[in-house]
């Protein structure tokens, strides 16, 4: 595919082939390991630094700079990028940023649209235009997203003496080469610009569920990268649930660790279900990865079942012996594709999930919804596959009649709900246009800032990608229509995200909708939950003419606020519990206590 010509005659190419580690240094030559990937064609300021990301090859060890990679420097563009080195930083760099670009670029089609990584100064802050990547940012066995300096930091240290696996004992491991660890960490910079408050820890499922989600998207990625996944299938004899690369996570960092295997794995103890006991985040984590894989695992048996009948004559027994490279080929495609189709719905169902508490059983029915929205024919009936892989794990939506697909459904309110207001259509439109030029030229859309809102809304300081007149006109709707939203009349209300989203449905359809985001909060509760103040809010889903289609409410009041105000209520006892010294060691105080967790540098282990 090739641009529009520049100025000089010469049509540029719309994708940039750049060379990477599929897993990392520890699978070194294997094949398939040393991948080439292409990334958007953008234009690319040494570093390299683009419009939405900048690597930035700070040592904070050694306190120095490294020279920045020029990936428009000819000898490099001839050949597609510089090759795999562990040696030489400039490739670390590239490979941050290409990694990074690819997983960005996945959730930039799930959700159709453009999405903005920049933050906004407040509260003193400075305000950074791109998410900033530092691939050797410390000396550690650590690599994490930091919210206030809108970067991820990836650390770097020397292997154990001991028990390091195909490592060299002592070896320096460097994070950023993992591609494992790089979309894990983009994952979560991406999933706080889309849910802020998915960090504050209300219920056992929130910090589970950002540490979850970032591992599903690393391993669903895993399958994009073909030669591995062809080499992986010959050598399983198609079972893709063998433990292989395709489904362990940061191998090289959890051998270095001296853990003697990979730092996670999609693949877990049969019968492995969710328990109210397990509470940190890493393992209750896991048993949502394990039933998102549980349920890809199952379409993807379905779709290869008729190569799989052909190639065995109806016995399913395959024959001893390679099989034959045209049967691993179409497989290969199927299991492809399936990862994609997976990671697309699970990516899409940000739209369809509230604004704060988060819990598995909502993602599930995110899930759901966004998907029948979307693809209403389901021919491998991927959400079957996914709900049944949920209730075998034991993850239940509240507030539901049963789990059939049309019970997951969010709530329908069309006939409930007023229509979007004329001051809000309007400016509705001027949205759609910078959403559409922001496709093309990727222009940044407009923001304000709570504290310059109107009174009631800068009690709390936060920036939301809309213009001011927009939430204002949102707000308005919300205050009046409080009640039907599940929003409390007696709390202000704060307009916390609005967007509109493009997709085409494989039927060729395109879809077109609006998502807004309202919370609330109150803080009288705040002290009594160890800093976490108590929210509500709600996730509208209007359609393109501005009728209210699902309404995703996380009520404060009646029987759905008490429920959850005891959820937290426990939580809270059952963290002081895991560890009784935190309200008397914590540096915040015991009242602020649970704002430890918030934290990825500690969630990530140091």
């Amino acid at each position: 595919m090739l641009r529009p010509s520049a100025s000089d005659g010469v049509a540029q190419a719309a994708r940039r082939p750049l060379k990477i580690f599929a897993s990392d240094p520890l699978q070194g030559r294997t094949f398939g390991n040393r991948a080439r990937i292409d990334v958007d064609n953008e234009t690319l300021q040494p570093g390299p630094v683009g419009a939405r990301l900048a690597v930035i090859d700070y040592d904070g060890h050694t306190r120095s700079y490294y020279t920045a990679v020029d990936l428009n420097h000819p000898a490099i563009l001839l050949q597609g990028g510089l090759d795999p080195s562990e040696a030489d930083p400039r490739f670390h760099q590239q490979m941050v940023y290409a990694v990074a670009m690819r997983t960005l670029e996945n959730f930039d089609r799930a959700l159709g649209r453009k999405l903005r990584l920049g933050s906004r100064g407040r509260r003193g802050r400075p305000a950074y235009d791109r998410l900033r990547l530092l691939p050797h940012a410390f000396y550690g066995a650590n690599a994490f997203y930091q919210p206030e300096l809108n970067a991820i930091l990836f650390g770097y240290f020397r292997a154990e003496a001991d028990d390091v696996g195909p490592n060299l004992p002592g070896q320096t491991v460097f994070t950023c080469l993992s591609h494992d660890v790089i979309a894990h960490e983009m994952t979560h910079a991406i999933v706080d610009r889309l849910r802020p408050m998915f960090l504050e820890p209300s219920n056992p499922d929130v910090l589970a569920f950002h540490e979850g989600f970032a591992d599903i998207v690393a391993l669903l990625q895993h399958f994009s990268f073909p030669d591995i996944v062809r080499e992986q299938l010959q050598r399983t004899r198609l079972d893709i649930r063998s433990p292989t690369p395709l489904v362990q996570l940061a191998q090289q960092f959890g051998y270095a660790t001296g853990t003697g295997k990979a730092l996670r794995s999609a693949l877990d103890a049969p019968g492995t279900r969710l328990s109210p006991a397990v509470i940190e985040p890493h393992q209750r984590g896991s048993v949502l990865v394990a039933a998102v894989f549980d349920g890809f695992f199952k379409t993807y048996q379905r779709r290869i079942g008729d190569l799989v009948r052909i190639a065995t004559g109806g016995t399913g027994t395959l024959p001893q012996g390679d099989l034959h490279p045209d049967l691993v080929n179409r497989i290969a495609g199927e299991a492809s594709r399936t990862a994609q189709r997976v990671l697309d719905m699970c990516i899409r169902a940000f739209d369809y999930l509230p604004p704060v508490d988060v819990t598995f059983g909502d993602f599930l029915r995110a899930m759901i919804t966004a998907d029948f929205e979307l693809v209403p024919q389901d021919d491998a009936d991927c959400r079957g596959a996914m709900i049944e892989a949920f209730r075998l794990r034991g993850i239940y939506p509240v507030g539901v009649g049963s789990l059939a697909e049309e019970s997951l459904l969010w709530d329908q309110v069309e006939n409930r709900l007023p229509r979007l207001n004329d001051d809000a259509m309007q400016l509705i439109g001027i949205a759609f246009v910078q959403a559409m030029h922001a496709f093309d030229a990727g222009s940044e859309p407009s923001s304000y800032s709570a504290a310059d809102m109107a009174p009631g809304e800068g009690d709390e300081d936060y920036a939301v990608d809309v213009n001011k007149e927009l939430a204002t006109a949102l707000h308005r709707y919300a205050a009046d229509n409080a009640a039907e939203l599940g929003l409390n009349p007696g709390l202000s209300i704060q307009v916390r995200g609005f967007h509109p989203v493009f997709r085409v449905a494989p039927s060729g359809r395109l879809l077109i909708e609006l998502v807004a985001q309202f919370t609330q909060v109150d803080r009288s509760r705040s002290p009594q939950f160890g800093g976490v103040p108590f929210r509500g809010g709600c996730t509208l889903v209007a359609s393109s003419t501005g009728t209210c289609r699902y309404r995703v409410a996380k009520p404060m009041t009646g029987a759905g606020g008490q429920a959850r105000l005891a959820l937290q209520k426990d939580y809270v006892e059952r963290c002081d519990l895991a560890n009784a010294m935190t309200p008397y060691y914590s540096p915040a105080g015991a009242a602020q206590r649970m704002a430890e967790l918030m934290n990825f540098a500690n969630l990530h282990g140091g």
